[in-house]
C-alpha cells in the first residue's frame, strides 16, 4: 500500500466531511434545512434538536463511509482499483449527503407550522448604496494571472525541441508515470488550457460576488449589510487566491511534462497548495458562516419572518426562477454561491464544463 491514497483521503475529504455535518450551523438564521424561518424560529428547541439530529446523522454515516474506504484502500494495491474506490467513495458521499439535506427539508416543512407563528415583515429593507460599497477586489488582480501563463506559453515554446516525444500525463498512487501522450502542441498545453479556462471561471466568480442580490434583514439592517460586505469581501479574496495558486499548480505539472521540473520536486509544491486552498475555504466558512451569518451575532432573535420565496427552490436547494435576471444567488445549503437554473446561461455553463471534462479525461 502506498501512503499517497490515504493522505488524498485525510487532506481533502475529512474537512469537506466536517463541512457538511456542520451546514445547519452555517447557514443564515433565517434559513432551517432549505425552508425560511424567523430568527426566533431558528433558535426554537425543535429546531435545535433538529440541528444536532442532522449533525449526529451524518457525522455517523460519513464516519463509516470513510473508515470503510480507508480500509479498501489499504488492503488494495493496484493504483487503478485505488483511483476508482476514491470516485466510488466520492459519489456516495454526495448520494448520502444529498438524501439527508432531502430528508431534514421535508422534515423542516411539516415542522414549521407547529412552531411559533412568524408573521412577514411590514418593511422591506434595501441597500441602495450596494453597488457603491467596496465589497471586493478588482479583477485587475487576475492580469498577474496571465502574466504567468504567458511566461509559461513562451517557457514551452522556447524548449518545444527538446521535449520528449513522449510526454507524461497520468500518474498513478505512487506517483509513477501510468500514461504517455505523443508530443503535440495539444497535449503540452493542455494546463494552459486549463489555466485559461480557470482563470476566466475565477474572473466570473469574483464578478459575480459583486453583483449577486443580497439579503437586508429588516429587523437589523446595518448589521446585516455589515456582515455581507465582509463576506463577500473575504471570499474575494479567497478567488484571487485560490485561483493564483492554482495556476501556479498548473504551470508546476506543465514543467514536469516537458522534463524541465523534476516530480520529486513537484509533488510536494502540488500537495501543499492543494491542501492551502481547502484548509483556506474550510476557515473561512467556519469564520463567516453563509453571507456573514457569524459575523456580529445578535442576541436579539425577532420572530419576524423575511419575505421568503420557498416556491422558487426545489428541494429547498436548487434555484429555478425565470423571472429573476441574476445568474448567480446566495446558497440555501452550504456556504456561497450557486447557479440560477432558470437561467438559460446557467445550462450553457454546466454544458461547457461537462465538454471541457471530457476534453481533459
Amino acid at each position: 500500500m502506498t501512503i499517497m491514497p490515504v493522505m488524498v483521503m485525510i487532506f481533502v475529504f475529512v474537512p469537506t466531511i466536517l463541512l457538511m455535518v456542520s451546514m445547519p450551523y452555517l447557514t443564515r438564521e433565517t434559513i432551517s434545512f432549505g425552508v425560511t424561518v424567523s430568527a426566533a424560529q431558528f433558535h426554537s428547541e425543535p429546531l435545535r434538536q433538529m440541528r444536532k439530529s442532522y449533525a449526529r446523522i451524518s457525522a455517523t454515516l460519513h464516519t463509516i463511509l470513510f473508515i470503510v474506504c480507508i480500509i479498501c484502500l489499504i488492503y488494495v494495491e493496484h493504483s487503478k482499483q485505488q483511483s476508482w474506490i476514491i470516485v466510488t467513495y466520492s459519489l456516495a458521499m454526495v448520494v448520502i449527503s444529498l438524501v439527508i439535506n432531502i430528508s431534514y427539508h421535508f422534515k423542516m416543512k411539516s415542522l414549521l407550522p407547529m412552531l411559533p407563528i412568524a408573521p412577514e415583515p411590514s418593511i422591506m429593507a434595501v441597500d441602495t448604496e450596494f453597488r457603491e460599497r467596496n465589497i471586493g477586489l478588482s479583477s485587475n488582480w487576475f492580469l498577474i494571472h496571465f502574466l504567468i501563463i504567458g511566461v509559461s506559453i513562451l517557457t514551452v515554446l522556447r524548449n518545444y525541441d527538446l521535449i520528449p516525444d513522449q510526454i507524461p500525463i497520468h500518474f498513478n498512487s505512487s506517483w509513477n508515470v501510468d500514461r504517455y501522450a505523443a508530443k503535440s502542441y495539444s497535449s503540452v498545453f493542455m494546463p494552459t488550457i486549463m489555466q485559461v479556462f480557470i482563470t476566466l471561471l475565477f474572473i466570473f466568480e469574483n464578478w459575480s460576488i459583486r453583483r449577486v442580490k443580497h439579503q437586508v434583514q429588516p429587523t437589523d439592517p446595518n448589521r446585516s449589510i455589515r456582515q455581507d460586505v465582509t463576506f463577500r469581501r473575504t471570499w474575494s479574496y479567497f478567488m484571487i487566491t485560490a485561483s493564483f495558486l492554482i495556476v501556479i499548480l498548473f504551470s508546476v505539472v506543465q514543467l514536469n511534462m516537458i522534463s524541465l521540473l523534476n516530480i520529486n520536486f513537484a509533488i510536494p509544491i502540488i500537495l501543499i497548495i492543494i491542501a492551502f486552498i481547502i484548509l483556506y475555504a474550510f476557515a473561512l466558512s467556519f469564520w463567516a458562516g453563509q453571507g456573514g451569518s457569524r459575523l456580529e451575532r445578535s442576541d436579539d432573535s425577532s420572530n419576524v419572518r423575511p419575505v421568503h420565496d420557498d416556491d422558487k427552490w426545489l428541494l429547498g436547494m436548487i434555484y429555478f426562477n425565470r423571472k429573476d435576471p441574476n445568474l448567480m444567488v446566495e446558497k440555501r445549503f452550504g456556504v456561497g454561491w450557486g447557479l440560477n437554473f432558470g437561467h438559460p446561461v446557467s445550462w450553457l455553463t454546466c454544458l461547457g464544463i461537462i465538454v471541457l471534462l471530457v476534453v481533459v479525461r
